[in-house]
């Protein structure tokens, strides 16, 4: 595959997360998929990231992801993606839907074998998420 197909791929599972549509995102994840994701102790399964982006999409409405940069060598494509989301579907980290959009900022490394996503690696704004949310109060000024 060329890197822009293996590119074309990776926006296709962004657009799939975007509208929660599972039968879309098993198309370009493969089976056997490894995933490692902030939140997660370790390596997850195609079927666990699956559970984690309905858990997501039934807390948090309107996710959209702005793909900021995009680049493809060999059989890997680098993302980096900026996605916004309302708290306001059901309870995250305890806390009732607040209404409150979030922003999160990422960068995402897939491994492509056959026209599937294989591995996957996200590095993302988490904490930052969660003092937008009230959740982890900002950093303080050093005195």
């Amino acid at each position: 595959m060329t890197t822009e197909q293996n590119k074309a791929i990776v926006r296709r599972f962004f657009e799939a997360f975007e509208a929660n549509d599972e039968a879309a995102m098993k198309e370009v994840l493969a089976p056997d998929l490894v995933a490692y994701t902030h939140g997660a102790p370790g390596p997850q399964t195609r079927e666990a990231m699956l559970q984690g982006i309905s858990w997501w999409n039934a807390t948090f409405s309107g996710s959209h992801f702005t793909f900021e940069e995009q680049i493809a060598e060999g059989d890997k494509v680098a993302t980096h993606v900026t996605m916004r989301a309302i708290h306001s579907l059901g309870d995250f980290q305890g806390l009732p839907p607040s209404g409150k959009q979030v922003v999160m900022r990422s960068v995402t490394i897939e491994r492509i074998k056959d026209g599937k996503i294989v591995e996957r690696r996200v590095i993302g704004g988490w904490l930052d998420m969660m003092q937008q949310l009230g959740l982890i109060p900002p950093p303080q000024p050093a005195s």
